[in-house]
């Protein structure tokens, strides 16, 4: 019997945390500085201003409950379009670092989380944890393909159309657990010194 969904979703989660906990703390104190475009503080601290205007004392009616939900509605609305007309400037660059942010934790995590892969072979801290290993032609280009191209990518560009669906799908009813990454790449998860001839 080959490693089914909770302890594969564990492993990998065991195995995420460390690492999107490291590109979040080198983000906080020297990364996320470097992304900002130039005078992006005061940009930012000048929509906030405006934001404030606008908003802030019609949120506290709501907080209050001076207002009902579809009257707090009906006012954001209607201050909407003014509000984007004032703060048109200040898109860009909100835009732009928010691009970079979106971007430095996407290729960060991924290139992070390949070479820890290569670098125990597949043996994570995770799937140690919990008593299970990669097997099969394990190389640096079967990885690849196996942690980047399918899981990675593939999750990331079918995300609302139902790629992790259709893996959760594979491992919970298919009698080999085997997902279309494990499939392509020729590896598989397996309970640890367990050889299998299927």
């Amino acid at each position: 019997m080959r490693v089914g969904l909770w302890r594969r979703l564990i492993s990998f989660v065991l195995d995420a945390f460390p690492i999107a906990a490291i590109i979040a703390l080198l983000f906080s104190w020297f990364v996320g500085d470097l992304l900002k475009p130039a005078d992006y503080d005061n940009l930012y601290a000048q929509y906030t201003e405006i934001r404030e205007e606008y908003f802030s004392d019609l949120e506290q009616r709501y907080l209050d409950e001076e207002l009902t939900y579809e009257e707090y509605r009906e006012r954001y609305d209607s201050l909407m379009p003014s509000f984007q007309r004032a703060t048109e400037e200040y898109y860009p660059a909100i835009l732009k670092y928010t691009t970079r942010v979106v971007l430095y934790h996407v290729i960060s995590f991924g290139a992070i989380y390949y070479i820890y892969q290569v670098s125990t072979k597949g043996r994570t801290l995770g799937r140690r944890m919990m008593k299970i290993e990669l097997a099969g032609k394990v190389t640096a280009w079967r990885l690849f393909v196996r942690e980047i191209l399918w899981k990675y990518v593939f999750w990331t560009i079918t995300l609302f159309v139902g790629g992790i669906m259709l893996d959760i799908a594979m491992i919970a009813f298919s009698q080999k657990k085997q997902t279309l990454r494990d499939i392509v790449s020729g590896t598989y998860l397996q309970y640890e010194g367990m050889d299998y001839p299927f």
